[in-house]
Order: structure tokens, then sequence, then C-alpha cells
């Protein structure tokens, strides 16, 4: 019941798009490897992971008494897609590209998937019962300002290309924990909450006999 909620349009719709530039970098004669495409699919990857929180029927929700907890654990199922296109992408590459860095792909795609699903428990935390939409856009517009400008630190570049892989890796991997944090404390009940959906299911109790 609580994955019926997810905005399946936009989750499937964005990692449609991951998906299609995916198999175009596949498919495609390139000379090397086609890395900026690939990290545009990555961005419509995080675009869909961002709008796996969304609530859009957030009183239906809130009626019901779900900690949120259970509520966001379940919902984290749905981020399977975008990471399974990502992994599914990454291995195709590997066969046209063998020399392809495989594991600083993979950790990269994690690490942008969890950055974008905790930017949206945050905002979610905060009383935004939708927040994939603007997480979607303010990520996606900073991942893509960083593609194209590849600002400093270049020692330990976020989209590395020939060199500076193992530094990067490293980052993506912090990132992803932390960013596995915030979504995990974003999404513990307060007791306030907890009385509230309490209260709730007292009322349903009433109601039922």
């Amino acid at each position: 019941m609580i994955l019926r909620g997810v905005d399946r349009r936009a989750v499937l719709g964005a990692s449609a798009v991951g998906a299609v530039i995916l198999t175009l970098c596949c498919a495609l004669p390139s000379a090397g490897l086609p890395l900026t495409y690939v990290r545009l699919a990555l961005i419509a990857l995080a675009g869909a992971t961002a709008f796996v929180l969304d609530e859009p029927a957030a009183a239906a929700v809130a009626a019901v008494p779900v900690p949120l907890s259970h509520r966001t654990a379940v919902r984290l199922l749905a981020v399977a897609l975008p990471s399974g296109v990502w992994a599914g992408g990454v291995a195709a590459l590997t066969l046209r590209h063998p020399a392809a860095p495989v594991r600083g792909l993979l950790v990269e795609g994690v690490g942008v998937l969890a950055v974008a699903l905790a930017g949206a428990a945050l905002l979610r935390l905060a009383g935004r019962d939708e927040p994939g939409e603007l997480v979607a856009s303010v990520l996606g517009a900073a991942l893509l300002a960083v593609l194209l400008f590849d600002p400093p630190p270049h020692s330990v570049p976020l989209f590395p290309a020939a060199s500076g892989w193992a530094a990067s890796t490293l980052l993506w991997a912090g990132l992803a924990t932390g960013a596995g944090i915030v979504v995990a404390a974003a999404s513990i009940d307060t007791g306030r909450r907890v009385t509230e959906e309490l209260q709730v299911a007292a009322v349903w109790a009433m109601l039922g006999r």
C-alpha cells in the first residue's frame, strides 16, 4: 500500500531517461568511454531517486497509524529501479570498454543517489510533503555545473576522467555513508509524531468497534 503512494510517473520517467542515455552510450560508436553522457544519465537517475519520498496524498497518509521510519523503509524499495538502471548501464559499458573503472562508477552512482535521497528526507523533515521536484532541480543543476565546469580541487574530483578515481571513489563512499545517516536520522519518529500517530490509532480502534 505504501509503495502505491510513490510518484511512479516521476520515478519511472526519469529512470527511463537515464536508461535511454546509457543505452545510447553503449550502442553508439565511441573512441573512448563517454563519461560526460554517462553522467548525464546519472543526473536523471538522481532525479528519479529524489521523488521516492514524495507524499502526494499526505493528508491521507497522516491519518494512517504507520511510523515514518516504516514508510521510509518501504519507499526505499523504489530506489532499486534507478540503482538497477545505473548498475546495469555500468555493466553494459564494460562490455564495450573493458578498461572502464567499474568500482569507481558504481560507488559514484551510489553516492549521487544517496545524496538525492538525503536531500529529499531533509526537506520532508522540514515539512515539505513533495520534496522531489525541488531536490531534483537543485541537485541536477549543481551536478551539471560540476560536470561542465570541473571546479577545483582537482586533486579530489567529483567526476574524474583520466585520473583521480581513487580519491573520488573515497569521497563518494563517504558522501553515501553520510547521506545514509541523514536519511535514517530524518526518518526517526519524534515523540510528538509518535503521540499523534497513537492518537490516530486509538480513534481508528474506537471507530472499528
